[in-house]
């Protein structure tokens, strides 16, 4: 596919000014916060225009966004046509900007943020959070970081949403076999001695004392241990802290033995919702939101690591970004100030969208208005600690896909972890080298 890097490259100066409008910090509430929210971009909401939104490598579809946000877009901004553009074959990035599609907001998470530069539609808002007054120091203090990191000391886009790792487990089983449930603020090791207890064969069924989605917990683990450097260009899989939480994770699987290593990575989610055999799993908070299970369950925060006591893992922050080609783009940030309003965040968050808020009371809210959720315990959807967002972009991509091959190399027996890590990193290197080759 075609890089097209020369669109909007000339709008990243303004990144020089952002020192001069950070915001100030805490939560902030009220009236007179509302109002910095918004302020300077009111005028522009009375103006017809029509506001395209994009999001690329994902399979949202035009009915999703506008249940999602469009249509509270459009019932907040009834003079602005909102529009989106489904990302599929024939309209992929590199054919919206041949076709001349005009294009406003981007809507990115970590994984997939790389595609605005990819093709030069980057473009640094700090000025409009400067002439608005808009308050950074609302938000949640890692997903903004992430995203000044990215945008080279600016600001890209604004977080919107985010999630976080949890535990669950199956009340159930617990039950069946008479093991005490999960303890909220549990360490790994402690978990780890639950999952012992629970791996078990009954009445001919292998049952799993915990299973996860390992490229999931790798790339976002408590320690903050990246599995690539943009910094140093440096592949990091076997440092030492890469090590350990790949010393951590793996010990789970081969509790069963390692002939069950594979279904358990390749079938990790549905050993705990359908076959109901895997008694914990690792994953998106939000995870049994959407499809209930069949079963009574529970979640506890994340295990944590010794040597990070009390971290949660990695937020999970979804962003929408001003493309650079827009030609509103004042109109598009007063957009994205109020989906990051007090007013808006509390009402999603009681629908069980995670915040991006320090607001206590938002977060707080979480879930208030989902029946699924009622009796459940919300303490680890409002960690006071998250771990700090690794880097995100194609070539940790690249590590992390070897990260997880070195993974499954050990869980099944077929390399020691030193030897696994050696040959994924060096794997990762040519593969990153090709690639610079190829751009």
């Amino acid at each position: 596919m075609k890089r097209l890097s020369a669109i909007g490259l000339t709008v990243l100066s303004a990144s020089t000014i952002l020192a001069a409008c950070s915001g100030g910090s805490g939560s902030g509430s009220g009236a007179n916060n509302e109002q910095a929210q918004t302020s300077g971009t009111q005028a522009k909401s009375k103006e017809p225009v029509e506001l395209v939104f994009y999001s690329p490598q994902s399979g949202r579809t035009v009915e999703q966004f506008m249940k999602e946000r469009g249509n509270d877009i459009q019932a907040k901004f009834p003079n602005y046509k909102i529009k989106f553009v489904q990302y599929a074959k024939g309209t992929e990035t590199a054919d919206l900007i041949a076709s001349g599609q005009p294009l406003d907001i981007i809507m990115s998470t970590t994984s997939t943020i790389n595609e605005i530069v990819d093709f030069g539609l980057q473009y640094d808002i700090s000025g409009l959070i400067k002439n608005s007054k808009y308050d950074l120091g609302r938000l949640e203090p890692s997903v903004v970081q992430f995203m000044k990191d990215f945008s080279g000391g600016g600001m890209y886009g604004l977080p919107v949403s985010t999630d976080i790792f949890t535990l669950f487990y199956n009340k159930n089983l617990f039950d069946k076999f008479g093991v005490t449930y999960p303890k909220e603020g549990s360490s790994w090791d402690e978990i780890y001695e639950l999952a012992k207890k629970m791996t078990l064969i009954d009445g001919g069924t292998q049952y799993y004392g915990l299973t996860m989605s390992v490229s999931h917990m790798l790339n976002n683990n408590q320690l903050s241990a990246p599995n690539y450097d943009p910094k140093t260009d440096k592949v990091t899989i076997e440092e030492d802290k890469y090590k350990s939480v790949m010393n951590q994770f793996s010990r789970f699987f081969t509790l069963a033995g390692e002939d069950k290593a594979k279904d358990m990575m390749s079938k990790w989610q549905d050993l705990f919702r359908k076959d109901q055999t895997a008694a914990m799993m690792a994953w998106y908070g939000v995870g049994l939101l959407d499809t209930p299970v069949g079963f009574e369950w529970d979640v506890i925060s994340m295990p944590y690591f010794k040597e990070a006591p009390n971290v949660a893992p990695q937020y999970v922050p979804s962003y929408m970004e001003i493309a650079s080609i827009s030609k509103h783009k004042e109109e598009a940030f007063e957009v994205l100030a109020y989906l990051t309003s007090d007013e808006y965040q509390m009402k999603k968050s009681k629908e069980g969208v995670q915040t991006v808020l320090n607001n206590p009371d938002v977060r707080k809210a979480f879930a208030q208005n989902q029946e699924s959720y009622k009796g459940k315990n919300l303490k680890p959807y409002a960690p006071e600690k998250a771990a700090a967002i690794t880097p995100k972009d194609k070539f940790s991509s690249i590590a992390g896909g070897k990260a997880y091959t070195a993974f499954q190399k050990v869980v099944s027996g077929q390399s020691d972890l030193n030897s696994a890590l050696r040959e994924a990193a060096e794997a990762a290197k040519q593969e990153i080298e090709a690639a610079k080759v190829k751009k």
